[in-house]
């Protein structure tokens, strides 16, 4: 499991670097394979505890079917893995709907935030638009890429894991399409990378709810006027076992509550649908 606070003492100096490091885009992949394209759509995944997840997760991808292609950007949050990766990436090749293939190895671990240093780094060097996030225990069908693409909106975020919140995090009723949404995942949504432009959404998020960044991405979201939706497509989820959310449970209540105040559930918010 990841840990759930910033790590202290001399590792806090290595973790604070890393930050500010990656907010100024240094940072590079160690394996590239193809060149990315504008006119592709970027799917942004972190990695992290599931190595021999890699070779479905390229296969599931190269057999989308869309026009275009895909441009994949891998975040490695545990270097101890990177080699298996890397060797995956390799055996795999670039085939079918992947036509290429980014993996960034952090020596720190970010957690899954780090994913949008990635997306930040597109839109300031020019590859502004449209963003997938994936998580590394998902799986998608064929078509997903090209439904979410049907979804998009620059203006909004359009995620799978979309709840309405009724008065406390923990109660909470999934979404359907056109439902207000109070509360998403990033997990399976797409948007446009040039939200994370702002250095805010970074350097404003509390160390302490630093590996919260579903909380945070949607209080960002509500603060900043984005309206959320649902994306009404299928997920499954694999590898529960190792999931790290069994021991956030009182840590995202904490924080939920300090975002949105004891009436938390009741707020209004721009996800508001038509």
């Amino acid at each position: 499991m990841e840990p759930m606070a910033p790590p202290e003492n001399a590792d806090a100096l290595a973790f604070d670097k890393a930050r500010s490091d990656y907010l100024a885009g240094d940072f590079a992949p160690t394996l590239s394979l193809g060149t990315p394209k504008r006119r592709r759509v970027a799917v942004i995944m972190c990695l992290w505890n599931r190595p021999q997840r890699m070779g479905e997760v390229l296969a599931m991808l190269a057999g989308q079917v869309l026009s275009g292609g895909i441009d994949l950007y891998l975040w490695n949050n545990c270097p101890e893995d990177h080699e298996i990766y890397e060797k995956a990436i390799r055996d795999h090749g670039l085939r079918g709907a992947l036509r290429s293939v980014q993996l960034v190895k952090s020596d720190v671990n970010l957690g899954s935030i780090a994913r949008f240093y990635i997306a930040r780094k597109l839109a300031a060097e020019g590859m502004a638009g449209p963003i997938i996030i994936l998580d590394d225990d998902e799986n998608v069908k064929r078509t997903f890429v090209r439904q979410a693409l049907w979804r998009y909106n620059p203006k909004e975020i359009t995620a799978w894991w979309a709840f309405q919140v009724n008065g406390a995090y923990w109660d909470k009723t999934p979404a359907e399409r056109g439902d207000r949404v109070d509360h998403i995942g990033p997990g399976g949504m797409i948007c446009d990378s040039r939200i994370f432009l702002d250095d805010r959404f970074f350097t404003e998020l509390p160390d302490k709810y630093w590996f919260l960044d579903d909380l945070w991405l949607t209080y960002w979201a509500h603060d900043k006027g984005i309206p959320l939706r649902k994306l009404d497509v299928t997920i499954d989820f694999v590898l529960k076992e190792k999931n790290q959310w069994y021991s956030l449970v009182d840590l995202k209540e904490e924080f939920y509550t300090e975002l949105y105040g004891q009436a938390a559930g009741e707020h209004t918010v721009a996800g508001e649908s038509s």
